[in-house]
């Protein structure tokens, strides 16, 4: 037990030392120990201070208020109303798409693209729709097609409807 304990330390952390009268070859319960040697553990103790960074920070040369001021050329009148058009343009999009893939497609590209949240509405009656034919196995518009079988099933699974795989 004592010869594993001392094999896990690194010998490099001992002094090897002979005691006298003792011979270098010893028979313990039928093991043999070839070389057996007095060990001796050091620890050094430092003294030394651990440097660590300051959290003292230097405030910033900008002001608060300065900051809050600054304008950004987006946030004008003309560009919240460009938005609201687009997003009236995608509804359109996402209404008159026929092919169920194109529609899994179309919401696909909004998630990527980060937008998905403004159509929350439109995905879900869209998804029900797809779920509720799938259950019904009205689903000839992916049948032999990999790639729309997995969007679906993608799809499906990301907005927590049940799909057996």
């Amino acid at each position: 037990m004592a010869l594993r304990l001392l094999t896990a330390v690194p010998s490099s952390s001992f002094i090897r030392s002979q005691s006298k009268g003792t011979s270098n070859r010893s028979n313990v319960n039928n093991l043999s120990v070839v070389g057996a040697s007095k060990a001796v553990a050091t620890a050094n103790v430092s003294d030394q201070k651990i440097v660590r960074r300051s959290a003292n920070y230097h405030p910033p040369i900008w002001d608060y208020d300065y900051i809050q001021s600054l304008k950004s050329d987006y946030l004008a009148e003309s560009f919240n109303e460009q938005a609201i058009r687009l997003v009236g343009e995608v509804r359109m999009m996402l209404e008159n798409v026929m092919d169920p893939v194109e529609k899994l497609e179309l919401i696909d590209t909004l998630q990527r693209l980060g937008l998905s949240y403004h159509f929350q509405n439109e995905t879900k009656r869209i998804l029900d729709d797809i779920h509720a034919r799938a259950d019904q196995g009205k689903v000839l518009w992916k049948e032999g097609s990999l790639y729309a079988t997995a969007l679906e099933f993608r799809l499906l699974r990301q907005h927590g409807y049940n799909v057996t795989q």
